[in-house]
């Protein structure tokens, strides 16, 4: 039955299929809204509704069912759900939503690039890679072609229990391999192993910028590290996150929208307006002897976000966005890679959120400290989102007459007032800011389709799977990628701009 699945999820890339799906389940819901309305208002017949549903498999069977529940008698009144509703609204709105939209508002004017600087910095490239023979060229020779004095950085892949050509592949093209061992271990015990064999002991002035395998790096990427360094100091920096293959599919077109959208107005927005951004798996960079010092804390499969909370909690560091550097991430390319993929990623956060959630509160409170604060807020963002999920049935069985709701929430003006604000969150704010990065208004307005279909098929199963999975402390899933020689579209764009 597993192997099925997941066969069908993994035939489910073509964009023709995508908008097929996403107009069964809109369909579907809309059916659903309009029958419980009808439920409410008069009498149902069930012959026509069920004649309108039966394009749907066991549609009849479900809203016969429906139907006869909404007329037993112990249900002859909504049941009243006021303080759930209230609760899940304002976890939802506070910790996810909220924020999000803040903080792009924080963005709407984009940060300037730092003042050139003569290149000092001594940088020590590290590319964790495991099975990687595929995609180990582009980060290779991208980082190799910088536009950096080459006697100012080295290049490393760090081969975690590899069995294919990736080392070989790595050297041809010039990296140096260092190898953690005959097994597979993770991101973070790979890296870790690469600290102690490569740095020295209270080593200081010098950077260390991690970059994942099948990444493209810009060719003024340590140029513009190097200037945001000198410039104001700063000791662990996130360059922009963009997509190597965004537009392959529409899993890709959906995952490049929410991409860019994040690189121009949430991560901005969350330095122009806290002063730390957040560090995003790949494109960073941290001053060597605060890894040495805080590596061995970490302790999940997000040790982005981990570190980030580990710096900001014990030294008061942020992370610095740096607009201009940028790198270009391949995205998976099915559905059930991108599921598995989140479920790691929500496994990892949630396990986050238990280890530094309360420290960051309590020390946010204690030192009057706002970075502390939303940042403990943000650990509690998979809790919220699988709340969101909660609300979307609620939703549901209000429309259907199952559920009431009393007070300000259960006026239609309040409830038009917070559909608003879920358009905006799910549509306007990514169509913005993927439109300003590309200039691509209307595809945007496309690919946001996309992103709310990819949202309700990848997110919500992974949400829910994660939280069946938070005990757990191996890696779980190892995202497959593919070579992608040629330099993505947006990055010419972003080259011919400088």
């Amino acid at each position: 039955m597993s192997k099925a699945i997941e066969q069908f999820l993994e035939s489910l890339y073509l964009p023709r299929q995508a908008l097929l799906f996403g107009f069964a389940v809109v369909g579907a819901v809309g059916a659903a809204l309009v029958a419980g309305q009808q439920m409410v208002l008069q009498p149902v017949e069930l012959g026509p509704l069920c004649r309108v549903c039966a394009g749907v498999p066991n549609g009849a069977q479900l809203v016969a069912r429906m139907i006869v529940l909404h007329h037993r008698e112990w249900l002859a009144q909504p049941v009243d759900l006021t303080w759930l509703f209230y609760v899940n609204v304002a976890l939802v709105y506070a910790i996810q939503v909220g924020p999000v939209l803040t903080f792009g508002l924080w963005a709407t004017r984009r940060l300037a690039p730092y003042p050139q600087h003569r290149p000092t910095v001594r940088f020590l490239c590290l590319i964790p890679a495991h099975n990687e023979e595929r995609v180990i060229a582009n980060s290779v020779s991208s980082l190799l072609r910088q536009t950096y004095p080459r006697e100012l950085f080295e290049v490393w892949v760090v081969s975690d229990g590899s069995t294919d050509a990736t080392e070989e592949n790595a050297r041809r093209h010039g990296a140096r391999v260092l190898r953690t061992g005959v097994r597979a271990s993770g991101k973070a015990k790979a890296l870790a192993r690469a600290y102690d064999e490569l740095l020295d002991e209270g080593e200081r002035g010098r950077y260390v910028c991690v970059i994942d395998a099948d990444n493209w790096v810009a060719p003024n990427f340590l140029a513009e590290m190097n200037n945001a360094i000198c410039e104001r100091g700063y000791e662990c920096l996130q360059g922009f996150h963009d997509v190597l293959n965004g537009t392959a599919n529409w899993i890709t077109k959906s995952v490049w929208l929410n991409s860019i959208a994040s690189s121009v107005l949430y991560n901005p927005g969350r330095f122009r307006s806290l002063g730390t951004a957040l560090l995003c798996g790949t494109g960073w960079c941290c001053e060597a002897d605060l890894l040495r010092r805080y590596w061995s804390s970490i302790k999940t499969q997000t040790e982005d976000i981990e570190l980030t909370g580990l710096l900001l909690l014990h030294e008061g560091i942020g992370v610095a966005w740096v607009d201009s550097a940028h790198i270009y991430d391949e995205k998976p390319l099915t559905l059930w890679s991108a599921i598995r993929q989140r479920q790691r990623w929500m496994t990892g956060h949630m396990r986050v959120a238990r280890r530094l959630c309360w420290a960051l509160l309590r020390e946010g409170v204690r030192r009057r400290d706002a970075r502390l604060i939303e940042l403990a807020a943000y650990y509690m963002v998979p809790f919220a989102m699988n709340a969101g999920n909660l609300q979307m049935l609620l939703v549901v069985g209000m429309n259907l007459g199952l559920l009431a709701v009393q007070g300000p929430l259960g006026w239609a003006g309040w409830q038009w007032g917070v559909m608003a604000v879920t358009l905006l969150y799910v549509f306007v704010y990514q169509i913005v800011g993927f439109a300003l990065e590309t200039g691509l208004w209307g595809p945007a307005v496309l690919y946001s389709v996309y992103c709310a279909v990819f949202s309700f098929v990848a997110w919500v199963p992974a949400l829910v799977w994660a939280c069946f999975t938070v005990w757990r402390t191996d890696w779980i899933f190892h995202t497959p990628h593919f070579a992608t020689a040629a330099v993505p579209a947006s990055a010419e764009r972003h080259l011919r701009a400088r």
